[in-house]
C-alpha cells in the first residue's frame, strides 16, 4: 500500500512539473507574440514616416528593414517553440 502511495505521490510530482513547463512554455510564447506585433507596428510606422512600403525600393528605411527581418525570427522562434 505505501509502494502505492509513492508511486501516485510520484506522478503527481511529475504532472505539476510538466504543467509548470506548458505554464513557462506558453508565457514565452505569449511574450514572441506581443514582441511580433510591437515589431510590425514599428514598421508600419517607419513606412508611414519614409512613405515607401515597398520593400524592393532603394529607399527603403533600414531601420524597417532590420524590424522585418527580427519579426521574422520570432516568427522562425515561435515555429520552433
Amino acid at each position: 500500500m505505501k509502494s502505492r502511495e509513492s508511486l501516485i505521490r510520484l506522478h503527481r510530482f511529475q504532472v505539476d512539473e510538466r504543467r509548470r513547463q506548458v505554464a513557462e512554455l506558453e508565457t514565452m510564447l505569449e511574450e514572441f507574440r506581443r514582441r511580433e506585433h510591437d515589431l510590425d507596428q514599428q514598421v508600419q510606422a517607419e513606412q508611414e514616416k519614409a512613405g515607401i512600403s515597398d520593400i524592393a525600393h532603394y529607399a527603403y528605411p533600414m531601420f524597417a528593414k532590420s524590424m522585418r527581418d527580427r519579426r521574422e525570427n520570432i516568427l522562425q522562434s515561435i515555429s520552433d517553440v
